[in-house]
Formats: structure tokens, sequence, C-alpha cells
């Protein structure tokens, strides 16, 4: 599958403008949602690499999308990537150990139950170095999403790969015909005292001690179209007619951009 897409940044304190923009533009209310990202980096090596162990397919017969992992697998024993897991999460569930040594159930707060990942549905997401301009308008690279799936976290154990980081995503979606539009920004968790940083949290903190990666805490706004056959470049071509569409429409409002390719680059570095 092809992403193609362009780029933009929001100021923070324009941010509530530019949603208002976005909802008459699209003709719909965003969709707001917050998502642990965990970072995986795989095996620093050029050779051997094994890509999807394919013993998962014994072990979990129920796998979704089989063809998908098989892609990424094809991916992965050419090149040593970066993987993102992507988990939903409710506002509420920040700060939950605090609230509780605030009302004096401290041994409430040690006994919470771990989170398991591998219980929860998750989604896997690989991108590929985007392609070179080539005088494209836009920018363009390989994808594979795997959405609502268990035990992910297991399965990049046994591909080698371990957890290199983990962060908040705060978005706002919309959507108008085949066009995607993000507003993201990403959120740092504040240091553990009790767990180590090359490990999952399990208790979050409280929402509001989270730190802008940004300095700035800008947003970035992408506007994507997602092309299943991207090999068919009438398809492509669609797809780019319809973001430039989408860039002439908001100049002067929203920079879109096909930023520098290795602004996005996931390959592992040796």
């Amino acid at each position: 599958m092809q992403e193609l897409f362009l780029s933009s940044t929001v100021a923070n304190e324009d941010l509530q403008r530019a949603l208002r923009i976005l909802q008459g533009y699209c003709g719909m209310k965003p969709v707001t949602f917050l998502r642990r990202r965990l970072i995986w980096e795989g095996p620093r090596a050029r050779t051997g690499l094994k890509g999807v162990d394919q013993g998962i397919y014994k072990r979990q017969p129920l796998l979704r999308e089989p063809h998908l992992w098989k892609g990424l697998h094809e991916q992965l024993v050419r090149q040593s990537y970066i993987i993102t897991l992507l988990y939903d999460v409710d506002r509420d569930q920040f700060g939950q150990s605090e609230k509780m040594e605030v009302q004096d159930d401290e041994d409430s707060a040690k006994d919470e139950p771990a989170i398991n990942f591998d219980q929860l549905p998750g989604s896997l997401r690989w991108t590929d170095l985007p392609d070179p301009a080539g005088g494209r308008p836009v920018s363009s690279r390989l994808i594979v999403n795997i959405e609502n799936e268990r035990g992910l976290c297991t399965i990049l154990h046994t591909m080698n790969h371990r957890l290199n980081q983990e962060m908040i995503q705060e978005s706002h979606r919309f959507v108008l015909g085949n066009v995607v539009f993000d507003f993201s920004r990403y959120l740092q968790l504040p240091p553990s005292e009790t767990e180590p940083v090359s490990s999952i949290r399990i208790h979050l903190p409280a929402y509001d001690s989270l730190v802008p990666f940004d300095s700035e805490n800008k947003w970035v706004l992408t506007a994507s179209v997602l092309v299943f056959n991207g090999s068919n470049p009438d398809h492509i071509q669609k797809g780019i007619d319809e973001l430039m569409t989408v860039k002439t429409d908001f100049e002067g409002c929203f920079d879109f951009q096909a930023l520098e390719r290795l602004v996005f680059d996931t390959r592992v570095k040796i």
C-alpha cells in the first residue's frame, strides 16, 4: 500500500482556529483520540535479518491479516527498520496511581495490575523511506498497517526488536473523500522513579505532566491519501491530484509541503 501525503505545522495558539477551518471544509466535527506509541528498533545488522518469525502462524493461527504480515516480512528481511505499535488510551487513564495515593490507598496503587499489552488490540505501523521526489509534488512511501491485532509486543520480541521509546500522540482527525487530515502532537512521559526507561510504563503519569517533544509545542498537520494498488499509475495520479487540490484550497492558510524525505527515515542506523 502506498501513502501519499503533504505536511504542514500549526502553532498551538492557532489550533482551535485551524480546527474550525477544517470542520467547515470537511463538513464534520473532528475525531479526537489519544494513543500510546511504542517505538521498537529492529536488529542493528545488515545481514542475517529474520524478518517476521514464521512461527507466529502456529502460535497465533487467528492472525487477522496474514497477507500483510507476509508483506512486512518481505521488507524486514532486506533492511532493519523502526516499527511503531499504537494503542488507544483514554484521558482518564492518566494519573490513576496519583489519585489513589491522594485517597490514602497506597496499597491499592501498588497492587494495581500491570497492563498486558499482548491482551489489548493494537495497531502495527511500518513505513519505508519516502521515494525520491523525481518531480512528484507530494511525499510517497510504502506502508504496512496491521490493525486491531493482539500479541504484537511478543511478536516483535520474537523478531529481535527492542523497545526504544514510548510517547503519547494526541490527534484530531477529519476526513473528506479519500483525504485524511490529521493534527498531531507528540508528548514525552516524565521520568519514572520506579519504572525503567526501557520498559512499557505500567502507570501513566498525570496528563498535565506530559511535555511536548517540539520545544514550540507545534502541531503537525498531515493531509494523506492511501493508494491500495500503488503499482497502478492512474491510481497514484488520482491521489496526487486530490492532494494538490487540497494544497491549492489552503494556500495562504496552511503551507502544505512535500518535506525532505530523510525527515521520515525509519531505517535502523548501523
